[in-house]
């Protein structure tokens, strides 16, 4: 398996939690999805072509990251729609809505992309260090900084108990446990449990329009664990993570 890996930052970052409305939740990371668009937005591909050449090279990604914090805000937006407002209607706004979208906030990540054939990934190493279209972390306005970008590399994978900033496909939350000792956490430091998300992993593009397809849980991992059982991942750098 080769690899090649790219660190960044953003300011920024929400993940929209699929078909959440009027509260947007972010996930902790960016999913499989997100990565995919960043792919695509790199090459200068449509996302439905973003998702022909991962699926063609049988690319396989995944991502460690860390943030110091998280927020809300309120969005007042407007909405579209064919009704035609009086304009009493127009004075009191109501063809506006309002949401509230949570942020992470200073955000460092860790993106990997590996598959069997370095061909393509040569081709999405170039694109990186000059993407056609301005990369983000999720929304249009949260700009994501490319820091460093590695050389192509071999992998090996092995048996790895131990995870932290990371996701994991399937759903592991029964078998994981904390490896850190509470007497010894600061009491200012504030620890998350895994959490399960069932994503979209698959979709079916008609034009402009998308639909899921297919669907798959993956746990998000924050603060350190340990697995009941040991699971085929790579350790890079110093960093366990699972491709997917």
């Amino acid at each position: 398996m080769f690899s090649f890996s790219i660190t960044a930052k953003a300011i920024t970052a929400s993940f929209r939690v699929p078909e959440t409305h009027t509260f947007h939740q972010t996930l902790p990371l960016p999913p499989k999805t997100a990565i995919i668009g960043m792919i695509g937005a790199a090459l200068g591909n449509r996302l439905d072509d973003a998702h022909a050449f991962v699926d063609q090279n049988n690319i396989l990604v995944s991502v460690y990251g860390t943030h110091e914090g998280t927020m809300k805000d309120l969005w007042n937006y407007r909405k579209l729609s064919n009704k035609e407002y009086s304009v009493e209607e127009i004075k009191n706004r109501m063809h506006y809505s309002i949401l509230i979208r949570e942020f992470l906030y200073s955000n460092d990540f860790t993106f990997y992309f590996a598959s069997e054939d370095p061909k393509p990934l040569r081709q999405l190493q170039n694109s990186f260090k000059c993407p056609v279209y301005a990369l983000t972390a999720g929304n249009s306005d949260d700009l994501l900084k490319i820091c460093d970008i590695s050389e192509i590399r071999e992998l090996k994978s092995e048996k790895i108990i131990r995870f932290e900033n990371t996701v994991i496909p399937g759903d592991l939350s029964k078998s994981c446990k904390h490896s850190i000792d509470l007497r010894q956490t600061p009491i200012t430091e504030t620890l998350y449990t895994p959490q399960v998300f069932l994503l979209p992993t698959k979709f079916e593009f008609h034009g402009d329009e998308r639909r899921v397809v297919e669907r798959k849980p993956f746990t998000f991992i924050s603060t350190p664990i340990n697995l009941s059982n040991p699971i085929a991942g790579y350790n890079i750098d110093g960093k366990a993570v699972v491709l997917q």
